[in-house]
């Protein structure tokens, strides 16, 4: 399990690298974390979600301009967890404005780490 779940990360970090390289927008930092650090994932419950919660929800919901993709729990992110990777490296999410650093970071961690429900 442990070897498959090390092949899904490096799978992802090798797919965002890629799309990123084709779809980044400009000015974009290249900034995608290498592995999952010795520390370990962000926290998803208390790092993770709020920064969805404030920054990807409103779109990414029922009733939302992005329904059909929700992002309003932690099984559709999870499910979703390729494709937000992407988006969030190549700053082409959240549209409304760029994360902080911070949130970009944090974000791209607990992905790069397999997105753990923590």
């Amino acid at each position: 399990m442990r070897s498959c779940s090390l092949v899904v990360i490096l799978a992802l970090v090798a797919l965002a690298s890629a799309l990123a390289c084709f779809t980044q927008a400009p000015g974009c930092p290249s900034d995608l974390p290498a592995s999952c650090p010795s520390s370990g994932a962000p926290s998803y419950s208390a790092v993770v979600a709020p920064i969805l919660a404030q920054r990807c929800v409103s779109c990414h919901s029922p009733g939302g301009i992005e329904a059909n993709s929700p992002l309003d729990s932690y099984d559709a992110v999870y499910a979703r967890r390729g494709s937000v990777l992407n988006q969030v490296y190549a700053c082409m999410m959240p549209q409304d404005a760029p994360l902080s650093s911070a949130d970009r970071q944090a974000l791209m961690t607990w992905l790069v780490c397999g997105a753990p429900n923590n």
